[in-house]
């Protein structure tokens, strides 16, 4: 059963990443992974808030702190455990002989391919976002889409890697926003004297 998921995974990557690709997109599509690299997506969200709102930011940090990191964390050690490789490294041998083509637009990156970091970033900045901005949560959504895409889009991972990294990134996020509301609702905790 698992080796007829990862066939159908596989050629899954393949349609998307071999039928999608136009000129005109593929430096977008690298601009929109950027989007879920935490370390770029961190300082747009955190200016973004910052401009928006204002008048609670250390609130507003200090949840997206949370969503981040708890996600985050269960993101590497899932990641360590399974330990996939990237598809242009499992896929090295048929590429060799050139029975399948892989449109790489990223770093060539190796190993822990499941599940997506980026689309656990993305689809965790989404709930955090919409809870802070809820007028704008189709907004959020779409943009963690379009990473988890991208990441297939440019060769990085497999179509189940970002699929499992957007639960990922959405339950533990959820779980932690509700925890978060609990705790500021029973204790009555001012986050923003923190």
């Amino acid at each position: 059963m698992l080796s007829y998921i990862l066939h159908l995974d596989t050629a899954l990557f393949l349609f998307i990443n071999n039928n999608f690709h136009f000129s005109f997109l593929n430096e977008n599509m690298r601009a929109f992974t950027f989007l879920g690299n935490g370390w770029v997506a961190y300082w747009l969200v955190l200016v973004y808030v910052y401009i928006y709102n204002r008048l609670k930011f250390k609130q507003s940090f200090f949840l997206l702190v949370l969503t981040q990191l708890v996600p985050g964390i269960f993101d590497i050690i899932i990641k360590r455990l399974v330990n996939r490789q990237r598809p242009i490294v499992a896929l090295h041998n048929l590429i060799k002989d050139g029975a399948v083509h892989i449109n790489l637009l990223g770093r060539h990156l190796t190993e822990y391919s499941f599940p997506s970091g980026h689309a656990t970033t993305a689809f965790s900045l989404a709930v955090a976002l919409s809870y802070l901005f809820p007028k704008r949560y189709k907004l959020f959504y779409a943009l963690a889409f379009i990473v988890a895409f991208s990441r297939v889009y440019d060769g990085e991972h497999y179509p189940l890697d970002v699929i499992a990294g957007g639960i990922l990134g959405y339950l533990f996020a959820k779980i932690t926003l509700t925890a978060y509301k609990k705790i500021k609702k029973i204790n009555g905790y001012n986050f923003e004297k923190f």
